[in-house]
């Protein structure tokens, strides 16, 4: 049976009918440590369609990008909701240059979207603001937190979600997909693929992203089960995902 996506966000539309969605985790996360500013711009060297990059929300509302809900500096540990943009960047971090969510997307522009990876709850109003003072929409917002995804999503509908599963859901897939009609995609713990997963997901038209996918075997298991997207540190395996089909 062809698939048949629900998705009407017209980037990831357009991406998802050229082929599999090949996506850089934290940017070129090899050339430089991820989320930095260092390696966002390495990852323009490589043909991608999103960069995923992962959100917390500073004390002075500027969305920043790290993984953790913290910095780790030889001057010790700084919660990134506790301490203002200015105060991060004075700190002596090692090994990279802090970015914000706007300085991703300018540098993203022309060449490939934003997977925006929530790190905390109620984001939706910060991200919303920053999207529409920057003009990009080239945006799929992904995470554990539904209602800030039905919030995005409701207030721009043009951007895609993704939820990323809990265990009840990979549990039973086709139980809790019909009372999601507004996710666009699955980012999945690539271990957890299987039939089942999969199954739903083409009932329901869901795309299903993979995550985090560093070595081409799993890459080729992965791909000949269906899904629609890898997410890699690995920019070769990337660059030899197919297009086109």
């Amino acid at each position: 049976m062809s698939f048949q996506a629900r998705t009407q966000a017209p980037f990831l539309l357009e991406r998802q009918r050229a082929g599999v969605l090949r996506t850089a985790h934290g940017g070129a996360s090899r050339a430089a440590p991820d989320n930095t500013l260092e390696a966002i711009a390495a990852a323009l060297h490589t043909q991608l369609d999103f960069v995923e990059l992962d959100v917390h929300l500073t004390r002075d509302g500027e969305l920043l990008l790290w993984h953790d809900p913290q910095l780790v500096t030889p001057d010790g540990l700084f919660e990134i909701a506790g301490h203002t943009l200015a105060e991060l960047r004075a700190l002596p971090l090692i090994g990279g240059t802090l970015a914000t969510l706007p300085q991703a997307t300018e540098l993203l522009r022309g060449h490939c979207g934003v997977m925006i990876d929530l790190k905390a709850p109620a984001l939706e109003r910060p991200i919303a603001q920053a999207l529409r003072a920057s003009d990009f929409w080239d945006v799929v917002v992904c995470g554990g937190y539904l209602e800030t995804l039905a919030r995005l999503k409701a207030e721009l509908p043009q951007l895609g979600v993704s939820l990323t599963p809990n265990l009840p859901f990979y549990r039973e897939p086709a139980a809790h997909l019909p009372q999601l009609p507004f996710l666009d995609a699955l980012t999945v713990y690539w271990r957890a693929v299987g039939p089942a997963l999969m199954r739903a997901a083409q009932q329901h038209g869901v795309l299903v992203l993979a995550w985090t996918v560093d070595h081409p075997p799993a890459a080729a298991h992965l791909l000949a089960q269906g899904v629609h997207g890898l997410t890699s540190n690995n920019l070769a395996l990337l660059e030899g995902v197919r297009r086109g089909g």
